[in-house]
This record gives structure tokens, sequence and C-alpha cells, in this order.
């Protein structure tokens, strides 16, 4: 069971994965965690694929998605997006575009392959180009999710600094000695909820995360009036000229142009590259009944990478003026308290360790795959380590973006060779999984395409005439086309039916002689539930009074930071007895 728990974790190789739906038991889909070559006997593919009993409905994917978004990451982001120079419509449409981009990219290339092979990534990678590429990816995915748990370690630990007299960390390089004593104290106690276990710190998550939404929403509330009532002592009165010359400029603070739309709407489809054209979220939309399902990712997308970007972006702002300081200076949890006071620096502190729980766990089992000769509890605890140091260092915090950037080339290219494998190779007469089929080690084509595009990433990011956040576009394109060629040439085998994919994968719906029971239906009547609901919208509607002219915006805020705190302890409560029977029947269905 713990085995079977840590690999959905793994699966779900997100940048911000936090509340995700309730699947099915998986003891008898599930493969070995440190094998990269699948094992099973069902089907023609000799796997035992995800049953239709076990196939969920979109509004799994839909909550999913719609909660997994908001974390550590978006206060990163939307401050950085200000510091970066970007003007306003430039960011308002680049992140329309590239969010759009990102629900297509789900819909039209992740969740068909997902669902028509119903294998998760790492038995699908295992089959295209064997154990020592999967290894690779393995290595490349660990180090990723080090990067990120260490930089959401220390966004958690700068709320804990804001209580102390240690400095904003703001540079590369840790510039206290009691912050590096902070860090690794945050660091040991996710060390520690790591290894204890998954499942509570889970569900933990799972009712954060509309908090958190509605925390984000209600701070843009709070931070626009604050922003007007600067702008109009500056002579400006129109709310996209106040935008335009306090938080979204168009230069960098250094004077320099900022960011195009178009690069804006490139960082945006990449974030999440990892999950939908590096083709990850196959191991989450094997379970969705239809390939649709990938259109739900829009809510994820449009409430954590549009709209709390934003917030995140204006909250920074509005906390640079009233401090009287410039963005660069400031961490989150500087801004957060300026701002929502103590429970501005609970949501740093809960953004950031649902974000570097699951990215230890999934670091952990990366390289458990690698060095299966050792207790994986001591790989993991070592992974943990190596990570809260990384943490005491800003720089995976400071240059997120950058940091991403680079992981996203590197995982590219993979994304591409699976995609092509599913949708070219059949069309040009070459059977997938031809490497397993013919037997053997390596799929050279494989290794040569990812080299070659890794080699295209190096060579422009040195001529440097594309932003770094853009060279995922060229290598994602040559990827796909080169694989399918390369292996035309290199004696691939050739398809010997007209179904190509069902002589891979099996047939569409798999056969089971034992139907699972799916979970109870989710309680949305219990009056837990209902108080929880009553208290977000509570804390939404106290962030308009500015608005109604009841109060000065600025004086406000300090009213608001005491307002939000008995809602939000009792939604806590409150939703915490919802989550622990909100799938127990009631006594009418149990007497029916």
């Amino acid at each position: 069971m713990r085995e079977a728990t840590c690999r959905v974790i793994s699966d779900r190789i997100a940048i911000h994965s936090r509340w995700q739906p309730t699947f099915p038991e998986e003891n008898k889909i599930m493969t070995d965690s440190t094998s990269t070559e699948p094992r099973g006997s069902a089907g023609a593919a000799g796997l035992e694929r995800v049953p239709p009993s076990q196939q969920l409905s979109g509004k799994y994917f839909l909550a999913a998605y719609s909660g997994e978004h908001i974390a550590g990451t978006e206060f990163v982001i939307g401050a950085a997006l200000v510091s970066l120079g970007v003007g306003t419509s430039d960011l308002i449409w680049g992140l329309i575009l590239g969010n759009l981009m990102a629900v297509l990219s789900w819909a039209w290339v992740c969740a068909p392959v997902a669902v028509r092979a119903r294998m998760t990534v790492y038995d699908y990678l295992g089959r295209v180009a064997g154990r020592r590429f999967s290894a690779a990816f393995n290595l490349v995915n660990g180090l990723f999710f080090m990067i990120l748990g260490g930089a959401m370690i220390t966004v958690s630990a700068s709320a804990f600094r804001v209580l102390t007299d240690i400095p904003p960390q703001t540079a590369w390089y840790p510039q206290s000695l009691s912050f590096v004593a902070l860090a690794l104290a945050v660091g040991g106690v996710t060390v520690w909820m790591v290894m204890k276990g998954f499942k509570l710190i889970a569900n933990f998550a799972s009712v954060c995360a509309p908090w958190m939404i509605v925390l984000f929403l209600a701070s843009g509330i709070l931070c626009l009036p604050v922003l007007l009532d600067h702008g109009a002592a500056n002579g400006l009165t129109v709310l996209g000229d106040v935008l335009d010359a306090l938080v979204w400029t168009g230069v960098t603070p250094e004077g320099d142009p900022g960011l195009s739309v178009w690069v804006i709407a490139a960082w945006a489809w990449s974030v999440n590259l990892p999950l939908h054209l590096g083709m990850s979220d196959m191991s989450t939309l094997r379970f969705a009944r239809k390939a649709s399902y990938g259109y739900f990712s829009a809510s994820g997308m449009f409430i954590g990478h549009f709209m709390a970007w934003l917030c995140a972006g204006l909250m920074g702002a509005a906390a640079a003026l009233l401090l009287k300081s410039t963005l660069v200076e400031l961490d989150p949890g500087a801004v957060a308290f300026r701002v929502l006071g103590a429970m501005g620096l609970l949501a740093v502190v809960v953004a950031g360790w649902t974000t570097s729980i699951p990215s230890l766990y999934r670091a952990g089992l990366a390289f458990q795959a690698l060095f299966t000769r050792h207790d994986p509890d001591r790989v993991t605890l070592a992974v943990g380590v190596v990570t809260t140091v990384v943490a005491c260092f800003p720089f995976a915090f400071t240059q997120l973006l950058n940091v991403l950037s680079y992981f996203i080339i590197l995982m590219a290219p993979v994304g591409a060779i699976i995609a092509a494998e599913h949708f070219v190779l059949p069309r040009l007469g070459i059977a997938p999984f031809w490497r397993h089929r013919q037997q053997r080690v390596d799929n050279l084509p494989a290794i040569l395409t990812w080299a070659g595009a890794l080699l295209l990433a190096l060579g422009l990011l040195l001529q440097g005439s594309l932003h770094l956040f853009t060279i995922f576009i060229p290598v994602w394109a040559l990827s796909f086309i080169a694989y399918p060629l390369l292996c035309r040439v290199m004696g691939s085998l050739r398809c010997s039916t007209q179904d190509p994919w069902e002589e891979a994968y099996g047939p569409i719906d798999v056969s089971e002689s034992e139907p699972a029971a799916m979970p109870a239906p989710v309680s949305t009547r219990q009056p837990s539930f209902v108080v929880a609901v009553a208290c977000l919208a509570v804390i939404l509607a106290m962030s308009l009074w500015p608005w109604l002219g009841a109060a000065a915006p600025e004086d406000f805020l300090e009213t608001y930071r005491w307002w939000i705190v008995p809602p939000t302890l009792v939604y806590f409560v409150s939703a915490m007895l919802w989550l622990r029977t909100r799938r127990q029947p009631d006594r009418q269905q149990v007497s029916v």
C-alpha cells in the first residue's frame, strides 16, 4: 500500500502538485517503482492497464487541476514578473496566450496518449527507450525536484525570518548565519514529514488549496485601491496608467527593456511543460474516461497561472510602496506579512511546504530508481539532506525562473519522443514500442535525438538570439521531427497490423475479472462543509470593504490582518472535520 501511494505521488511530477483527486487503489495496476522495464501480462503490451471500473469522471480532474496550481511558486513567479519589467498589457495577453497553449498541450498531446495507452510515463518510456535512457531521465527529474524543493524550503523559511531580525535573503548566497540555521531547521522539519508519510500532508494540502486561492484573490482586491491611492497622489487616475507606472512598468529596476508579450506567453506555456508536452501527466490522465478531460487543466492555468500571478504581482508592488523599498529587496515572507499579516505568513509557510514535500518525495523516488541496491528510506533521507543544504543558498529562490527554464529544456526532448512514438511512428509504418519488441538494449534514435536537441539548445543559448524562456519550443519541435526520421533510417520494426496502437497497447478497454469498488461520493451536505465555504466567502467579502468607501485602503490593511484570523481558524477546523467524514455515506443511504 505504501509503495502504491508513493508511486502515485511520483507520477504527478508537477511544479506545483497539491490538491489531487482520490484515485482508486492501484495495487493491481502498479509496476515496480524501482524498475525502468515494466512488468505484467495484460494486453498486447504486456502490462496491467487501468480497467474501466477504475477510470474516473471529469469532476476528479476538474478538482485536481483547479487546486494544484496555488503554491509557493506563485509568490515567487508573480513577483519575479514585476521585477523582470513586464508591461501590463504584455503580461495579461501573454498569460492568456501561454496558458491557452498549455491547456491545448494537455488536451491535444498528453491526454490522448494517456487515455489510449493507459500507462504511466515511466512504463511508457521504459518500453520506448530502455533502462539506461530512463535512468538518465530519472536523474534529471531527481535534480529538478531537489532544486524546486530547496527553493520552496527557502520560501517557507522567509516567513519565519519575518519574526526575527534576520535580513531578507535576496542574493544567490546566504547573507546571514542565522538564516542558514533557520533554513536547516525548516528543512529538517520538511524532511521529517516526508519520512513520516505523505497521506496526512496531502490531506492538509487539499484543505489549504481553496483557502490559498481565496487569499490570493483577496490580496489583489485589497492592493488595487492602495495602488490607486498612490497613483492619484502622482496625478494618475486611470487604473491602466497606475498599473503601468507602479506595477508592471515595462522596464527592469536597472532601466532595461522588459520582456515582450511573446516571451511571457512562452514562459506561461513552458512552466508546466514537464506535465503536458513532457508527458508526465500521462500517469494521472490514464485514469480519465475521455481524452477531453485534458481541457479541465484550464481551471488550474487560469486560477493559478493567471489570477494568482497577477495578484502576487499586485501584492509585491503594494508591499514595496508601503515599506518604501524595492521588490527585489523583499522576499515572499516580507511581502505577505505587510499585506496580510500573520495569515500571510501562514500562507507562505503552507505554500512552501505543499510544494517542497511532494518535490522531496519525487526526488527521492527518482534517485531510488537509480540506487536500487540501497535502502529507499536512506536514499530519501540523503536527498532530503542535500535539498536542505540547497535551501541555505537562496539562488534556487532568486533565480527560480532561470533554473526551471534550464530543466524544462532538458526534459522537453523526452516528451517529444513519447509524443512522436504515439502520433507519428504508426503513420510512417513503424510499430510503437519497436525497441522493446526487438529486445534492443537501447533506443539509439532516442539517444541521438536527446543529444541533438541539447546541442541545439546550447547553440541557441550561446548565440543569444532567443530568450531563455523560449528555447524549449525549437528543442521540442526538433525532437518531435528528428526522432521518427531517425527511427525510419535506423532499422526500426515495421507495423504488422492495420491497428498498430492496439498491437502496442492492447484493446481500448481491457477486461477485468474482479471490478474494483469505487469510492463513495464526496458529501457536500455536511454542516462542516457549509461552514468552511461560508468562512471563505467572509474572507473574500471583507476584502471589498475599501471599495465601498468605508475605510482608507492603506489603513484598512491593518484592520484586515486581524479580521481574517477568526474565519481562517474556523475554516481550517471545519474543513478538517469535513475531510475526515467526506466519504462516509449518510444514514439514509445506509438504510436503503
